[in-house]
Protein backbone atom coordinates (compact mmCIF):
# COMPACT_ATOMS: atom_id res chain seq x y z
CA UNK A 1 0.00 0.00 0.00
CA UNK A 2 1.75 3.56 -1.23
CA UNK A 3 1.95 6.35 1.01
CA UNK A 4 2.03 9.70 -0.29
CA UNK A 5 2.74 12.90 1.92
CA UNK A 6 1.38 16.21 1.33
CA UNK A 7 1.10 19.94 3.20
CA UNK A 8 -2.01 19.86 5.56
CA UNK A 9 -4.45 23.01 5.15
CA UNK A 10 -7.53 24.06 6.57
CA UNK A 11 -9.71 21.79 4.30
CA UNK A 12 -8.31 18.77 6.88
CA UNK A 13 -9.07 20.18 10.11
CA UNK A 14 -11.73 17.72 10.41
CA UNK A 15 -9.51 14.67 9.70
CA UNK A 16 -6.69 15.76 11.58
CA UNK A 17 -9.13 15.89 14.49
CA UNK A 18 -10.55 12.32 13.66
CA UNK A 19 -6.67 10.67 13.56
CA UNK A 20 -6.20 12.50 16.76
CA UNK A 21 -9.06 11.01 18.81
CA UNK A 22 -8.14 7.85 17.17
CA UNK A 23 -4.47 7.64 18.21
CA UNK A 24 -5.07 9.54 22.04
CA UNK A 25 -6.97 6.46 22.90
CA UNK A 26 -3.83 4.20 23.13
CA UNK A 27 -2.24 6.93 24.72
CA UNK A 28 -2.20 7.44 28.24
CA UNK A 29 -3.55 10.30 30.07
CA UNK A 30 -3.53 12.16 26.67
CA UNK A 31 -5.68 15.74 27.73
CA UNK A 32 -6.81 17.19 24.59
CA UNK A 33 -9.04 14.03 23.12
CA UNK A 34 -10.48 14.40 26.62
CA UNK A 35 -12.41 17.93 25.37
CA UNK A 36 -13.75 16.31 22.46
CA UNK A 37 -13.65 16.01 18.45
CA UNK A 38 -15.73 19.04 18.37
CA UNK A 39 -12.64 21.35 20.16
CA UNK A 40 -9.93 19.07 18.20
CA UNK A 41 -11.71 20.47 15.05
CA UNK A 42 -11.32 24.30 16.17
CA UNK A 43 -8.03 23.75 17.11
CA UNK A 44 -6.76 22.16 14.20
CA UNK A 45 -8.31 25.03 12.19
CA UNK A 46 -6.56 27.76 14.46
CA UNK A 47 -3.08 26.70 14.59
CA UNK A 48 -3.41 26.00 10.71
CA UNK A 49 -4.56 29.44 10.56
CA UNK A 50 -1.38 30.83 12.56
CA UNK A 51 1.82 31.74 11.04
CA UNK A 52 4.81 29.68 10.80
CA UNK A 53 2.76 26.23 11.68
CA UNK A 54 3.84 23.80 9.53
CA UNK A 55 1.28 20.28 8.90
CA UNK A 56 2.66 16.96 7.29
CA UNK A 57 -0.12 14.78 6.73
CA UNK A 58 -0.01 10.96 5.34
CA UNK A 59 -2.15 9.37 2.82
CA UNK A 60 -2.91 5.77 2.13
CA UNK A 61 -5.72 5.27 -0.95
CA UNK A 62 -6.97 9.28 -0.22
CA UNK A 63 -7.79 8.59 2.81
CA UNK A 64 -5.54 10.58 5.56
CA UNK A 65 -3.67 8.19 8.07
CA UNK A 66 -1.42 10.14 9.68
CA UNK A 67 0.37 13.59 10.74
CA UNK A 68 2.96 15.57 12.42
CA UNK A 69 1.98 19.39 13.37
CA UNK A 70 4.57 21.87 14.87
CA UNK A 71 5.74 25.07 13.58
CA UNK A 72 8.78 27.25 12.97
CA UNK A 73 7.80 30.07 15.68
CA UNK A 74 5.85 28.87 19.07
CA UNK A 75 5.50 32.02 19.72
CA UNK A 76 3.35 32.68 16.46
CA UNK A 77 1.49 29.51 17.50
CA UNK A 78 0.84 30.77 21.05
CA UNK A 79 -0.60 34.10 19.74
CA UNK A 80 -2.69 32.46 17.25
CA UNK A 81 -4.44 30.37 20.19
CA UNK A 82 -5.09 33.15 22.52
CA UNK A 83 -6.62 35.29 19.87
CA UNK A 84 -9.18 32.28 19.34
CA UNK A 85 -9.63 31.16 23.06
CA UNK A 86 -13.15 32.13 23.00
CA UNK A 87 -13.25 29.96 19.79
CA UNK A 88 -11.76 27.15 21.04
CA UNK A 89 -13.53 27.23 24.75
CA UNK A 90 -17.30 27.33 22.95
CA UNK A 91 -16.36 23.99 21.26
CA UNK A 92 -14.43 22.80 24.75
CA UNK A 93 -18.10 23.00 26.54
CA UNK A 94 -19.99 20.25 26.09
CA UNK A 95 -17.20 18.10 27.32
CA UNK A 96 -16.61 20.23 30.44
CA UNK A 97 -19.87 20.37 30.99
CA UNK A 98 -20.31 16.37 31.30
CA UNK A 99 -16.46 15.98 32.77
CA UNK A 100 -16.36 19.72 35.28
CA UNK A 101 -12.99 18.55 36.27
CA UNK A 102 -11.48 19.33 32.86
CA UNK A 103 -12.10 22.48 33.58
CA UNK A 104 -9.05 22.80 36.29
CA UNK A 105 -6.87 20.69 33.95
CA UNK A 106 -7.14 22.85 31.39
CA UNK A 107 -6.37 26.01 33.41
CA UNK A 108 -3.45 24.60 34.74
CA UNK A 109 -2.21 24.24 31.37
CA UNK A 110 -3.14 28.06 30.08
CA UNK A 111 -1.60 28.55 33.02
CA UNK A 112 1.89 26.29 32.74
CA UNK A 113 4.11 28.84 31.76
CA UNK A 114 7.33 27.87 29.21
CA UNK A 115 10.08 25.54 29.90
CA UNK A 116 12.33 28.09 28.43
CA UNK A 117 11.83 31.12 30.85
CA UNK A 118 10.87 29.33 34.25
CA UNK A 119 8.89 25.88 35.52
CA UNK A 120 6.73 25.40 32.83
CA UNK A 121 6.33 22.23 30.51
CA UNK A 122 5.85 23.71 27.15
CA UNK A 123 7.60 25.00 24.87
CA UNK A 124 6.36 28.16 23.79
CA UNK A 125 9.39 29.62 21.82
CA UNK A 126 11.61 28.83 18.64
CA UNK A 127 10.65 25.83 15.83
CA UNK A 128 9.16 23.25 18.06
CA UNK A 129 7.00 19.67 17.14
CA UNK A 130 3.83 19.35 18.74
CA UNK A 131 1.38 16.05 17.77
CA UNK A 132 2.30 13.45 15.80
CA UNK A 133 -0.11 10.96 14.97
CA UNK A 134 -0.51 7.26 12.97
CA UNK A 135 -3.37 5.30 12.13
CA UNK A 136 -2.17 3.50 9.22
CA UNK A 137 -1.61 0.01 8.71
CA UNK A 138 2.30 -0.06 8.57
CA UNK A 139 3.35 1.47 12.00
CA UNK A 140 7.12 1.93 10.16
CA UNK A 141 5.16 4.55 8.13
CA UNK A 142 4.86 7.03 10.81
CA UNK A 143 8.73 6.81 11.08
CA UNK A 144 9.16 8.12 7.65
CA UNK A 145 6.52 10.84 8.21
CA UNK A 146 8.07 12.35 11.08
CA UNK A 147 11.52 12.17 9.39
CA UNK A 148 10.04 13.70 6.46
CA UNK A 149 8.69 17.01 8.75
CA UNK A 150 11.78 17.17 10.60
CA UNK A 151 13.39 17.44 6.50
CA UNK A 152 10.93 20.24 5.67
CA UNK A 153 12.38 21.80 9.02
CA UNK A 154 15.84 21.88 8.25
CA UNK A 155 14.94 23.07 4.53
CA UNK A 156 12.95 26.01 5.97
CA UNK A 157 16.10 27.16 8.32
CA UNK A 158 15.38 25.43 11.70
CA UNK A 159 18.60 24.24 13.62
CA UNK A 160 17.25 22.57 15.85
CA UNK A 161 13.05 21.41 17.08
CA UNK A 162 12.26 20.77 20.44
CA UNK A 163 8.87 19.54 21.42
CA UNK A 164 7.37 17.32 24.73
CA UNK A 165 5.86 14.03 25.92
CA UNK A 166 4.92 12.39 28.68
CA UNK A 167 6.98 9.44 29.66
CA UNK A 168 4.03 7.17 30.12
CA UNK A 169 3.95 7.13 26.39
CA UNK A 170 6.46 4.64 25.72
CA UNK A 171 6.05 4.15 21.84
CA UNK A 172 6.31 7.90 21.45
CA UNK A 173 9.52 7.62 23.68
CA UNK A 174 10.88 4.95 21.02
CA UNK A 175 10.09 6.73 18.33
CA UNK A 176 12.03 9.67 19.47
CA UNK A 177 14.66 8.03 20.12
CA UNK A 178 14.45 5.80 16.99
CA UNK A 179 14.56 9.48 15.07
CA UNK A 180 17.93 10.79 17.01
CA UNK A 181 16.11 13.00 19.38
CA UNK A 182 18.25 14.11 22.55
CA UNK A 183 15.96 14.00 25.94
CA UNK A 184 17.48 17.26 27.70
CA UNK A 185 14.75 17.87 30.45
CA UNK A 186 12.73 15.51 32.42
CA UNK A 187 10.49 16.97 35.44
CA UNK A 188 7.09 16.37 36.78
CA UNK A 189 3.92 18.92 35.62
CA UNK A 190 1.53 19.95 38.93
CA UNK A 191 -0.94 17.22 37.99
CA UNK A 192 2.10 14.41 38.68
CA UNK A 193 2.93 13.44 35.05
CA UNK A 194 6.43 12.78 34.45
CA UNK A 195 7.36 15.47 31.35
CA UNK A 196 10.11 15.22 29.26
CA UNK A 197 11.75 17.68 27.10
CA UNK A 198 13.33 16.59 23.45
CA UNK A 199 15.25 18.35 20.81
CA UNK A 200 16.11 17.39 17.37
CA UNK A 201 19.55 18.98 16.27
CA UNK A 202 18.91 19.18 12.19
CA UNK A 203 22.49 20.76 11.10
CA UNK A 204 26.24 20.44 12.10
CA UNK A 205 28.02 16.98 13.62
CA UNK A 206 25.18 15.76 15.36
CA UNK A 207 22.32 16.04 12.89
CA UNK A 208 20.70 12.76 11.30
CA UNK A 209 21.08 12.98 7.15
CA UNK A 210 17.29 13.64 6.28
CA UNK A 211 15.43 14.05 3.15
CA UNK A 212 12.21 15.25 1.70
CA UNK A 213 12.97 14.07 -2.27
CA UNK A 214 9.86 12.23 -1.82
CA UNK A 215 7.68 13.91 0.11
CA UNK A 216 4.63 15.16 -1.81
Amino acid sequence: METTFRLGNIGVAGELARIHMESGKLQPGCFMTKLGKPFLREYYRTIILAKSTLILCAEQDGRLVGFVSGTMRAEERMLGLRSRRFRLALAALPSVVRHPGLLREAYARQNSGSVETGPGYIVQSGPREEYWAWCGPRSSGSVDMHTRWLAIMKTLGARTVKGEFDRVNATVEKVHSLLGGRFVKEFSTPDGRRRVIVEYTLSGPQAKKMTVSSAQ
